[in-house]
């Protein structure tokens, strides 16, 4: 099993180090590209809800206000480009790549049926994280670094965290409740950045 050198949410916008005897290669791969079974780490684990706003049949106020109740049903790695690497040097060196091709994600909602307002705001009033409705990697921008032990190659890859969701577009009633408006619909809703360091073993 590769071993994977990084943790959910880790910052990304780290500082240059050199890398010894170092050899990268560039190569872009597609999104959805790595595997994403739960065995591997890329799945990552649902935020805890804080909260029920917004659910259907619990009490609002007041009357004829709008929002959304959103429900997180899957946070997974998009994987936007990669880079081979390995380590001929008889000690552990730094990775790090540079950004050639800016990436964006933005939110995506799956159906003609829209959000009365930004899923972005609702997933942070009721999970408490900074989600945003863009994110994207800048063009020199920095990748790692990340150790890579000697006599070893592995892959640096990037991308970003999604969050699918499924939506449900509500109103506050007469009876000051919540009441389901329209269809259920889902989205996906970007994250943050997100790169790891895949050790494939030694040099061949």
């Amino acid at each position: 099993m590769p071993r994977r050198i990084s943790v959910l949410r880790r910052a990304v916008m780290g500082g240059v180090t050199a890398a010894v005897a170092l050899t990268t290669v560039l190569s872009a791969a597609p999104a959805h590209a790595v595997d994403e079974s739960s065995s591997t780490g890329i799945n990552f684990e649902l935020p805890q809800r804080w909260n029920d706003d917004y659910k259907p049949g619990t009490r609002c106020t007041p009357q004829g206000t709008r929002g959304v109740y959103v429900t997180a049903s899957r946070r997974w790695f998009k994987q936007t480009d990669g880079a081979s690497v390995e380590n001929s040097t008889n000690a552990t060196v730094p990775v790090t790549h540079t950004v050639t091709v800016k990436r964006s994600e933005t939110t995506e909602v799956k159906a003609e049926i829209k959000a009365e307002g930004t899923l972005a705001t609702y997933l942070n009033q009721s999970y408490g994280f900074d989600y945003v409705d863009a994110v994207s990697w800048e063009l020199s921008q920095k990748v790692g670094p990340y150790d890579l032990a000697p006599h070893t190659q592995g892959r640096l890859v990037w991308g970003f965290v999604m969050l699918d969701v499924d939506a449900q577009n509500v109103t506050c009633g007469a009876d000051l409740t919540w009441h389901a408006v329209g269809k259920p619909f889902s989205g996906t809703n970007p994250e943050s950045r997100y790169a790891e360091l895949t050790s494939e073993g030694a040099i061949d």
